[in-house]
């Protein structure tokens, strides 16, 4: 399954769910960072300003998201 697939697929979900895909990439990327954890970490944002934050700082998760 592509990339372009899975993002179909998650656009088609309810906002709760996609909500709980988003926690879950977010902690997947920040559990794979090391000690230098970013200033925004720990801080509560909404799911839009987390959105920007993830896709900012992880182009490479953009980018493998886009394919």
């Amino acid at each position: 399954m592509s990339a372009n697939e899975i993002m179909r697929q998650i656009e088609e979900l309810p906002a709760k769910e996609q909500q709980e895909l988003f926690v879950f990439l977010t902690k997947k990327v920040v559990g794979s960072q090391t000690a230098g954890a970013k200033q925004w970490i720990g801080k509560k944002l909404s799911f839009e300003d987390a959105c920007n934050v993830v896709f900012r700082e992880n182009r490479e998760l953009l980018s493998a998201l886009a394919k």
